[in-house]
């Protein structure tokens, strides 16, 4: 018997007592991330696995109503496993065309594939101070990322809203 949880539907949580499920989540793009990257710095630890600093040296951004270039100075902090997956955590800043600073936070996975591109599914948190912009701190953010093969100064992001 085949017991692998890729192979059968997941209960909803209706299984376990509740009077309802709310359902899947429905996705909303907020925006669409280019990062400009530095050649990383990367070494083999002692516990296995390999460090890369990604520095993020610029960038652009775009969302429904607002563009914003990325400050350079931020960095994607990731760890290298074996099989040449990335755990990536990333902080750097973002400065909206009207000034406001917007801080990201993304972390999640950077698969290799066949064609040496890499791709990857990420969460992220954004900070921004009082004002017009201030619903982006409050959204739940998954991301989709993508860096090109044959293009190691880019990674390409999206940013999806899990809509309540």
């Amino acid at each position: 018997m085949d017991v692998s949880p890729m192979t059968h539907e997941c209960p909803d949580i209706t299984r376990l007592g509740a009077p309802s499920s709310p359902g899947m989540p429905r996705l909303r793009r907020v925006c669409a991330i280019r990062a400009d990257i530095a050649e990383p710095t990367e070494f083999d630890t002692t516990r296995g696995h390999g460090r890369a600093l990604f520095p993020i040296t610029g960038g652009e951004a775009a969302g429904a109503g607002w563009t914003a270039r990325l400050l350079p100075g931020g960095a994607d902090f990731a760890r290298r496993l074996p099989d040449g997956t990335y755990e990536v955590e990333a902080r750097y800043l973002m400065a909206l065309t009207d000034g406001t600073l917007v801080m990201v936070h993304n972390a999640g996975r950077m698969v290799p594939q066949a064609d040496g591109s890499y791709l990857g599914r990420t969460w992220a948190q954004l900070e921004v101070s009082e004002g017009p912009w201030a619903a982006l701190a409050d959204m739940m953010l998954f991301g989709t990322a993508f860096a090109p093969a044959g293009d190691p100064d880019h990674v390409f992001i999206e940013l999806w809203h899990a809509e309540p």
